[in-house]
């Protein structure tokens, strides 16, 4: 038997650590698109995670906020 927690109660228990980067990360967000990547960041981290690597919410602030960032820095590139 899988003992695995499902990835939408991991969105149930998460979906507020997006908003959370958004607004720390000072970053408007009017059509979600930040909010997606946060989703998309969360997906992976899930389909990744190792419990003897890491705390399970360590490793997903870590792979959200670096997701937005890589985001923010694909949008505006150093010139």
């Amino acid at each position: 038997m899988d003992n695995r927690i499902t990835f939408e109660e991991i969105f149930e228990q998460n979906k507020r650590r997006n908003n959370y980067h958004i607004h720390k990360l000072n970053i408007p967000d009017p059509h979600q698109a930040f909010f997606q990547e946060g989703l998309v960041a969360m997906w992976q981290a899930y389909e990744s995670y190792q419990p003897d690597k890491a705390p399970m919410a360590t490793y997903f602030n870590d792979m959200t906020r670096n997701r937005m960032i890589d985001t923010i820095r694909r949008r505006h590139p150093a010139e």
